[in-house]
């Protein structure tokens, strides 16, 4: 009777999962979809960057004169305890339109107008066609106390009016 039995459940069970499929059968769940990341929102560079570490501004005149020098000013101003590393290698990339003539397209320490532990100034020449124009500047630098250093690069921009 006991083998009986046994037998009737086995056929039972037997005729339950012929009839389904083998994730329902074994209870899977279909695997879920990824989910796409969330796009990181880019804000466009900005003319100065506020930190409590330093402050880094690209400054210059309202508008320049077409087919004359211009100078902008690139500031690294150390804050809060910090001093800008004497010993790091500061690099300057200084990105353009056609429209703008660079002096230079890249520059370090010895381009530098000034280079102290409260600040490090770059003074930019350059000449441009009528128009506006966007100068964009990436600056690799360090700003330290004396127990940390912190090595950074970011990204400045301005806008320059040429008439």
């Amino acid at each position: 009777m006991n083998t009986t039995r046994t037998l009737l459940v086995w056929a039972l069970v037997a005729g339950s999962v012929a009839g389904c499929s083998r994730s329902e059968a074994t209870h899977e769940a279909p695997a879920p979809a990824a989910a796409a990341p969330a796009a990181k929102k880019v804000e466009p560079p900005q003319p100065a960057i506020e930190d409590t570490t330093f402050r880094l501004a690209l400054t210059g005149a309202r508008d320049y004169e077409a087919g004359r020098a211009g100078t902008v000013a690139l500031t690294l101003e150390a804050r809060g305890g910090y001093h800008v590393n004497q010993d790091y290698p500061i690099r300057v990339d200084l990105k353009a339109p056609p429209g703008v003539k660079l002096e230079k397209a890249t520059l370090g320490r010895p381009d530098a107008a000034e280079f102290s532990e409260a600040q490090a100034r770059f003074d930019l020449p350059f000449a441009a066609e009528q128009g506006a124009h966007d100068l964009t500047a990436t600056v690799d630098f360090a700003v330290c106390t004396k127990d940390t250093c912190v090595p950074d690069q970011r990204t400045v921009a301005l806008s320059l009016a040429v008439r």
